[in-house]
């Protein structure tokens, strides 16, 4: 297993996400928070590779190519229910304010 120490929590208060690529993950990944809650996702579109993004005020994650839009909390598709990839998610802890994200 993988681990990689990220961002302060204290960052996710001052800003909607962080995102990064992570070269031992093969993957850009995104880190937010949504109702007090953490949340580690990928940042790549399961439909071409196009960059995600989280949208706080629309409570939303979407990608920029083509316009898709999944949930923040399931990772699933949610304006073309007949797209069945999901976002993947991240194993994450939180230690002396530091969020550490594992790949298996």
């Amino acid at each position: 297993m993988i681990k990689k120490k990220f961002c302060k929590v204290s960052y996710l208060d001052q800003n909607s996400f962080f995102k990064t690529w992570v070269n031992e993950f093969r993957d850009e990944i995104i880190i937010f928070k949504r109702k007090n809650k953490i949340y580690v996702k990928s940042a790549v579109c399961p439909h071409f590779g196009g960059p995600i993004s989280f949208d706080k005020d629309k409570d939303y994650l979407f990608c920029y190519w083509h316009g898709l839009k999944f949930s923040a909390v399931e990772g699933k598709c949610l304006n073309q229910k007949s797209f069945k990839p999901c976002i993947i998610d991240y194993l994450y802890e939180v230690k002396k304010n530091y969020i550490y994200v594992y790949k298996k």
